[in-house]
């Protein structure tokens, strides 16, 4: 390029050049991959044009290359930065996690609630996807009377897409935390085809909660995981479980529980708790 030829170049410009560069310049099609392109397009347009009119300054870059270069390096950021957006809002959704819990439990809700739903789950289970939403509404609405702690039970027959999404998700939990963990596994019930059928792009999920994914790539063959989700699936057995969802219903004031199968509603999971109040009180009379 001659020296003439490095004048400079305006941003409105560089919507002009954004389709190609877009489409052929350091890879960036793959940041929109599987999204609606036109979208995202329009999307970086409309930011350079807000860009473009509150800094009427003229942009000089040396060549051709150096500002291919730019655009490339402004789209990648807008990307980041969206991406990173839809991070923080699932993210958002788990604000009741506490990020700290003794002996890796997956709790969701107040350490300290009277009420504990201890829930058997397998990832692939089509029941434990319509059950899922059920005990995170209760400990919305109970005011920290209610926790929910998540046990892994990946079925025989839903194997190995389900043992692998169980050791997935205590992946995760190693780099994301607790809040993590249950976001992974929200987003695993609403991508997965379920009965078995696993989810078509794993790799995808990991990363669209912020995770390093050659990190859990590593996690996941190493098998660390393997003794706990083992231990999860002894512990249901021993308490005679044999399906998913499993939940019980623990009065951590007196140590009582009960044990609810199946995709019960928050009516019937309250009643129970309501009961256990009742003797409780009833105990309490009965021993002054």
């Amino acid at each position: 390029m001659t020296e003439q030829s490095t004048k400079s170049l305006r941003l409105p410009v560089i919507v002009a050049v954004l389709l190609g560069v877009v489409g052929t310049s350091l890879g960036i099609y793959q940041f929109v991959k599987g999204k609606n392109l036109a979208q995202e397009i329009a999307n970086v347009k409309s930011a350079v044009n807000e860009i473009k009119d509150k800094d009427k300054k003229v942009v000089t870059f040396k060549n051709k290359t150096e500002f291919e270069a730019a655009v490339a390096e402004s789209i990648n950021k807008f990307v980041s930065q969206k991406q990173q957006a839809e991070i923080d809002q699932k993210f958002a959704q788990f604000e009741a996690v506490p990020e700290k819990v003794e002996d890796g439990k997956h709790l969701y809700g107040e350490i300290g609630a009277r009420f504990t739903l201890v829930e058997f789950s397998d990832l692939e289970c089509r029941f434990c996807k319509e059950f899922h939403d059920t005990p995170k509404q209760i400990v919305d609405a109970s005011k920290g009377n209610v926790n929910w702690q998540w046990k892994h039970m990946p079925l025989d027959f839903h194997n190995p897409a389900a043992h692998k999404e169980a050791l997935a998700s205590e992946c995760i939990a190693e780099q994301k935390g607790n809040r993590g963990f249950w976001v992974f596994v929200n987003d695993i019930f609403h991508h997965s085809q379920g009965n078995g059928r696993g989810v078509d792009d794993l790799a995808s999920l990991v990363t669209g909660v912020g995770a390093h994914l050659d990190e859990f790539r590593k996690c996941l063959a190493s098998g660390k995981y393997e003794e706990k989700v083992e231990a999860d699936i002894q512990k249901a057995k021993s308490y005679g479980v044999n399906g998913t969802p499993a939940t019980f219903v623990v009065d951590n004031q007196t140590g009582k529980s009960q044990l609810l199968g199946g995709a019960q509603t928050a009516q019937a999971i309250m009643a129970v708790m309501r009961k256990m109040i009742i003797e409780s009180q009833q105990d309490d009379s009965a021993n002054q």
